[in-house]
């Protein structure tokens, strides 16, 4: 008989390695210092649940959680470990990620969106994560919110992060085919091949200590005038 659990449900301390909760409603449930290695979340429904001091993988990487396909709306996850974790095709309208490690992560072709009228309000938060070789490709992101997250490697391709928030990010080394980065906040991130040739920059918010980094993309030399 399935493992089910109560929506609203407290539980601490307790190990689900490899457990199948696929296609199970555990809604806005709190999972305290709990282990979920290789546990299959596939298109399961987890709104309004919270993971704190969680394990998604064991130590060596080689056991990911599973949540492809999940609905995890206005859940929230806080300092777990979700290195190269499934998160492919989720629905995560206001799903949050805080001081969490997240290398290798799969949060592609996902919907952060909540229709309204005409027009798509999207959230997501990740603030203060190891987001490095995480793919976030195809995904809708208008202004969305990434926050001292280290994205060294981060495959940002096919990306609308109009109007973000992206400050105080390290961002070496990203992938960014066809993103779309209008109007985002950059200020205090570091980055080495935003190319505005390819990219649209326009409104873009940089700090002054950023505009070298900018100009070296364009082969463009700035000189003191008492260096001419």
């Amino acid at each position: 008989m399935p493992l089910t659990f109560k929506a609203g449900a407290a539980i601490a301390g307790q190990q689900f390695d490899h457990a199948d909760f696929s296609h199970q409603e555990i809604c806005d449930c709190t999972f305290t210092d709990c282990s979920f290695a290789a546990t299959n979340f596939r298109a399961s429904n987890l709104t309004g649940t919270l993971f704190q001091n969680c394990q998604f993988n064991t130590q060596n990487s080689e056991s990911p959680a599973d949540f492809s396909q999940a609905k995890l709306r206005e859940a929230s996850f806080a300092r777990c470990n979700l290195t190269v974790v499934d998160f492919i095709r989720i629905e995560g309208y206001a799903l949050r990620f805080e001081d969490c490690m997240m290398q290798g992560v799969d949060l592609s072709k996902s919907d952060f969106r909540l229709p309204i009228g005409d027009s798509d309000l999207a959230e997501l938060t990740i603030e203060r994560c190891n987001l490095s070789f995480a793919d976030l490709s195809n995904n809708y992101l208008v202004a969305c919110t990434f926050k001292a997250n280290r994205m060294l490697e981060c495959k940002l391709d096919y990306c609308d992060l109009t109007n973000a928030t992206l400050t105080e990010n390290e961002m070496h080394n990203i992938t960014a085919i066809g993103v779309a980065l209008k109007n985002a906040d950059l200020r205090h991130s570091s980055f080495n091949n935003l190319d505005p040739r390819i990219i649209d920059l326009s409104g873009v918010t940089i700090s002054a200590d950023q505009i070298a980094t900018l100009l070296d993309t364009l082969d463009i030399i700035v000189m003191d005038e008492s260096e001419a």
